[in-house]
């Protein structure tokens, strides 16, 4: 922006590694000389970025040592379409729970894990003929969430919450 270094607030990311409040002195004049472009890669992009290294080779790096393929899947670096790039991969100080955290948002943000919430009647069968329709369509439901205190539509209503994989698909196809 304007050259100069300047402080900024700190904040939890999965790019722990390149948050810092300031940058130094000495790391902004050698970055003068050599840094062309500066962007700025979402959190969902680094989790996505993450997923494909973990998916296609079987390589766990850290959200930092990440950012650059981030920002190539998200499109940032379209002068580098069509051509031949290195990218750099580095760091794998990721702790598992974070690992886990970053694979599951990845699969949600790349469309592959979503959430679907829907109210069915809260009578004996009800839930099980809402899983027996998206057994019979071929969803993977992973997590299933009940609700009956919060949903004022009607006593007998119970708010169904279900996470799975591209349950989006099925959903679709229902409505």
């Amino acid at each position: 922006m304007c050259g100069l270094a300047l402080t900024v607030p700190m904040s939890d990311s999965l790019h722990a590694g390149l948050a810092v409040p300031m940058v130094g002195g000495n790391a902004l004049a050698t970055a003068r000389k050599h840094v062309d472009k500066v962007l700025t890669v979402s959190e969902n992009y680094i989790a996505i970025a993450i997923l494909r290294l973990v998916e296609h080779e079987k390589a766990v790096v850290e959200g930092a040592g990440a950012a650059g393929l981030a920002a190539c899947v998200a499109g940032l670096l379209p002068e580098l379409k069509g051509k031949k790039v290195v990218i750099i991969l580095c760091g794998g100080n990721i702790d598992t729970t974070v690992l886990g955290r970053c694979l599951e948002r990845g699969l949600a943000a790349d469309g592959r894990l979503c959430r679907f919430v829907v109210r069915v009647k809260d009578t004996p069968g009800g839930c099980a003929e809402l899983t027996r329709i998206l057994a019979d369509m071929g969803a993977c439901i992973k997590d299933i969430f009940h609700e009956r205190a919060w949903v004022y539509s009607d006593i007998f209503s119970v708010e169904v919450s279900l996470i799975g994989c591209k349950l989006q698909t099925y959903i679709e196809k229902l409505l």
